[in-house]
């Protein structure tokens, strides 16, 4: 039976904020939403995946969608915008362009979590649709073969400023795709432009809801 990760909450000497989200659906729920034809993935259902955790993602357009492993942040991954990439910014900067062009993807999610740890609590801000589920987030991935020949893969995923409702909860907000707008993010012959901005949703109060739970952070035993 496969056991879910849990949230890994770790004493800080400094308060410290954390963005992340969760992906807790079964494989079938994974595969069945998003109408995936092929899983190379090893999945293991998580409730807070941070940057550089590994997360399988979904490429490939429709009868060709596959679910893939990768891992969150970009490459290098500690680039200052490796995890999270501005929408404007991936229109604009020449960097991002082959990515928008041949390598968008969708993220797979079921809930976006802010820690805020302070002292010996952390501070779980939980936003996630009301009626649950899964949801895909806007995303773009890159490739590299290393020198003994192992593939890697990582992502980001593309984000706008958290205007609006919410917005005192998470400072960068993931850009939503309902099932027609995965497809054609994820159709290589449908070319991204500034018009794009006004295609994607964003987690707001009408849909989603917000839950706050504190847990205390275990303490850390030293020799």
């Amino acid at each position: 039976m496969m056991t879910k990760r849990r949230w890994r909450l770790r004493r800080s000497l400094k308060p410290e904020v954390r963005e992340v989200f969760a992906l807790t659906s079964s494989l079938d729920e994974i595969r069945d939403r998003f109408e995936i034809v092929k899983i190379t993935a090893e999945y293991e259902p998580q409730e807070a995946v941070e940057p550089t955790d590994p997360v399988p993602i979904i490429v490939g357009r429709r009868r060709e969608r596959r679910l893939v492993d990768a891992r969150w942040g970009l490459f290098p991954f500690w680039a200052k915008d490796s995890v999270h990439a501005d929408l404007h910014g991936v229109l604009d900067k020449p960097i991002f362009e082959r990515l928008v062009r041949k390598q968008r993807c969708i993220v797979p999610g079921t809930a976006l979590a802010t820690l805020r740890e302070d002292g010996r609590l952390c501070h779980i801000v939980r936003m996630m649709p009301k009626e649950g589920g899964l949801f895909g987030m806007a995303g773009l991935y890159e490739e590299f073969v290393n020198g003994s020949g192992k593939l890697h893969r990582a992502f980001t995923i593309v984000t706008t400023d958290s205007r609006g409702g919410h917005g005192d909860v998470r400072s960068r907000m993931p850009l939503l795709l309902g099932d027609a707008e995965a497809e054609e993010w994820l159709n290589p012959d449908r070319k991204v432009s500034s018009a794009w901005p006004g295609f994607f949703d964003v987690p707001d109060e009408a849909r989603w809801v917000v839950h706050t739970d504190v847990r205390r952070l275990e303490r850390t035993v030293q020799a």
